[in-house]
């Protein structure tokens, strides 16, 4: 006759179903865990972007000349990291088609003497810095998502000297600015997801009162300051690869419209007499 109690076989299975169960709690913890950590960096990194792209429209909006579609940019020097068009691999930009906003900010007057600030808003390649950047410059290595964008701020002051406009801008609009490098403005950025265009440019009608026009094909040269974009429009959209997947950041782009307060009223403004 059977005692009653447990076998040495009854405890092994009901352990071996224990440790399953507890198994498929602990999966189900990690599961929960990593989906609230993805909810956190998304909404972290939806902020970010948020804040980046006003910023950029702030930047917009004081403007004294934006760069119009067509113009060929040369930022920085050949080897900087911090310039670097992940389209060519090297420091030149052409607005229009490549992801970048350039402008010039009105003269102001540092250690007196009068400057005005060149301002462009581009991409880098996330692996690309990651590999080349040192200390608290590099945003961190993050193997999985080497392919995702960086949105980079490039700024310089340029000395205005004596060949100046009545509002103060160069004779000449500069195209090739060398020296200085750019800074970090936003991280994971999907490939592809900082895009501009240019609905408007700056024209003039037969009072020469400042009107918007369409953007010719070829902007003219030299660039002067007559020939600025009026109106700028660009989206933001982030992207992390996690758990093996790529996931969009908000799932719509962010999308910004601004224009520059500062272009000129009259013709006069920017000829010479």
């Amino acid at each position: 006759m059977r005692t009653t109690g447990l076998t040495l076989i009854e405890m092994l299975i009901a352990a071996l179903v224990g440790v399953a169960i507890l198994g498929l709690i602990a999966a189900g913890l990690r599961s929960s865990s990593d989906s609230l950590r993805f909810v956190q960096n998304s909404q972290l990194l939806t902020e970010d972007l948020r804040n980046a792209g006003n910023l950029v429209s702030d930047y917009i909006a004081k403007a004294a000349f934006i760069y119009p579609p067509g113009v060929t940019l040369t930022i920085g020097s050949t080897g900087g990291y911090t310039v670097r068009n992940p389209n060519t691999n090297n420091n030149t930009w052409r607005i229009g088609q490549d992801p970048a906003i350039a402008l010039l900010w009105p003269p102001t007057v540092e250690n007196g003497v009068e400057v005005v600030k060149f301002v462009m808003i581009y991409p880098l390649n996330r692996g690309w810095v990651v590999s080349q950047a040192t200390g608290a410059e590099n945003p961190g290595p993050d193997p999985a998502n080497n392919n995702k964008w960086l949105l980079y701020i490039y700024e310089r002051n340029l000395q205005v000297g004596s060949s100046r406009l009545p509002n103060g801008l160069p004779l000449t609009i500069p195209t090739d600015l060398s020296g200085s490098s750019g800074n970090l403005l936003a991280d994971y950025v999907q490939p592809g997801g900082f895009a501009v265009s240019y609905s408007d440019c700056l024209g003039f009608d037969e009072n020469g009162l400042a009107t918007a026009a369409p953007c010719p094909p070829t902007p003219p040269t030299p660039l002067r300051a007559e020939h600025s974009a009026a109106r700028v429009r660009f989206s933001l959209q982030g992207e992390i690869r996690q758990g093996g997947r790529d996931a969009r950041v908000p799932a719509s782009p962010l999308r910004f419209e601004a224009a520059p307060r500062n272009l000129p009223l009259r013709l006069t403004e920017v000829t010479l007499n």
